[in-house]
């Protein structure tokens, strides 16, 4: 009996053994699929519930494989770093002219462009304009700078005329009577197409009148670029140009440049280069020469010199300037022009020492004894 129990216990503990067997293969299973083995209704709730502890692992994961895919790979980083990086576009910056107004524009700080005199005191005109656009106007000639510009002249070349007066200047006259000249920022900002179109409300009255344009100064060669540009301009309405100089930049000019002046106006202060000197600042040497270039061209030439007593009175010194005239074969005129005071105020004003303050305009009759001289060099003086 007892064999007889012992292989009836044995089928059961065989039944037993394998049952053992099938839960720890599920369990393996569940396990491996991340679920908890647990036994009943808290093996359901296991199964249905969130897990936050592999939850975790998988948004890091998640975000790992997002920063993977932003990172440029090795290849990108290589090219990155051998190529160099475009320059950032700078923005073109506007034309020095485009935003001035025109010739006969609005007051400016109540100063209004045309003049009824030369004689008026101008001052910082364009002193608000930025450097940059100040050299870019020199460079292009794009704009100029007037002290201000009058009609109906009769003394500032042939016929009537408009005169148009520059700012700067390079010399320093003891006699100048507008030293408000010497400044460029003193003067008015004007484009070429505006002072164009000024000129040609007068170019028809100019035509019939036998007069045209004359550019003064100040020194219109210290803004060379303008003025051949305004010269060009009114030769293409059949006005006739004049400019007055004192011919120590005429170099600037091209032989084209100087097709499009009909008349010069040259100023001769003083023959001896150190009185020259005395009363400019300057040699005279690169006037002179200027004057040699024009007669080789044939450029018709007014001679313009300042009489001033105790000064350029010397008749000696007054044959030497009639001789050099009379050699080049050009020039058709002299003006011998007597000094004057009208200019005083302005030295006072501006705060520079005035050398002239008591010297008097000289007689009529010294200033015929000049003419005299120059006459009998062959030349028209008045």
């Amino acid at each position: 009996m007892a064999k007889a129990r012992a292989k009836a216990r044995r089928p059961a503990k065989a039944a037993k053994k394998n049952a053992v067997k099938k839960t720890a293969a599920k369990m393996s299973r569940r396990a491996k699929a991340g679920k908890a083995a647990k036994p009943g209704k808290s093996a359901k709730r296991a199964k249905s519930a969130k897990r936050p502890h592999a939850a975790k692992p998988a948004k890091a994961m998640k975000r790992a494989a997002v920063a993977k895919a932003a990172q440029p790979s090795k290849g990108a980083a290589v090219a990155a770093k051998t190529k160099p990086a475009a320059p950032a576009k700078t923005p073109a910056a506007p034309s020095a002219a485009a935003s001035y107004k025109p010739l006969k524009a609005p007051k400016h700080r109540g100063i209004g462009l045309e003049a009824a005199s030369p004689f008026e005191m101008r001052v910082n005109l364009a002193k608000d304009l930025p450097e940059i656009d100040v050299q870019s106007a020199l460079d292009t000639g794009d704009m100029g700078f007037l002290h201000s510009f009058t009609t109906g002249s009769t003394v500032d070349g042939p016929g009537v005329r408009v005169v148009a007066w520059t700012t700067g200047c390079q010399w320093r006259c003891r006699y100048c009577h507008n030293p408000d000249t010497w400044t460029m920022r003193n003067g008015y900002p004007v484009s070429v197409a505006n002072a164009t179109a000024e000129l040609r409300k007068y170019s028809q009255g100019l035509k019939v009148m036998n007069g045209g344009l004359t550019i003064s100064g100040g020194e219109p060669l210290m803004q060379d670029r303008f003025v051949v540009k305004v010269f060009d301009a009114a030769k293409k309405m059949g006005v006739h140009t004049t400019i007055e100089t004192n011919g120590f930049l005429g170099e600037r000019l091209t032989d084209d440049d100087l097709a499009k002046i009909d008349l010069v106006m040259l100023g001769i202060k003083a023959w001896g280069a150190e009185l020259h000197k005395e009363l400019t600042g300057r040699d005279n040497a690169p006037t002179l020469e200027f004057g040699r270039r024009l007669a080789k061209l044939k450029k018709r030439i007014w001679v313009r010199f300042v009489l001033v007593p105790n000064l350029t009175d010397d008749l000696d010194d007054v044959g030497k300037i009639a001789e050099f005239a009379a050699s080049l074969g050009n020039v058709d005129r002299v003006e011998v022009l007597p000094f004057h005071q009208m200019g005083r105020f302005k030295w006072r004003e501006l705060g520079i020492r005035y050398h002239l303050e008591d010297t008097q305009p000289p007689s009529a009759e010294v200033v015929e004894q000049a003419c005299a001289v120059f006459r009998a060099a062959g030349l028209e003086a008045h």
